[in-house]
């Protein structure tokens, strides 16, 4: 994986820099130097960011299947101003920030556009 597509998948996953150090644990000088090609990305690394993303695509294709064996006209979509109160409601998100949650709800909104559903987004 090049620099720029480690840089890409992490923005992709809705974490910023100073997020991915604490779900990482790294320290932050070693994702400049992984995204700047300085240095390569470790393969623990990079699993750890692929897991994240095939989370997100997980989740919004399970909605998805949902939404396909009861379809109706539109959907809201709900976030969550609370991390608390998203890790209740989804604990498969325990160890990741509300950004991350925020990039699937997107993934899932263009889903539903793509299948020609009107979607809109509210907050729980």
């Amino acid at each position: 994986m090049s620099a720029a597509e480690f840089k890409t998948l992490r923005e992709a996953v809705g974490l910023s820099i100073s997020t991915l150090v604490k779900v990482i644990d790294v320290d932050e000088r070693s994702i400049r130097k992984w995204e700047s090609g300085k240095k390569k990305v470790p393969q623990d690394v990079f699993e750890k960011v692929v897991a994240i993303d095939n989370l997100l695509s997980n989740t919004a294709s399970a909605e998805i299947e949902k939404f396909k064996a009861a379809p109706t006209d539109s959907v809201i979509l709900y976030r969550f101003i609370d991390e608390d109160d998203l890790h209740e409601a989804h604990p498969e998100f325990e160890e990741l920030p509300i950004m991350t949650y925020g990039a699937m709800i997107y993934r899932l909104r263009q889903k539903y556009l793509d299948l020609g559903v009107a979607v809109s987004v509210d907050y729980k």
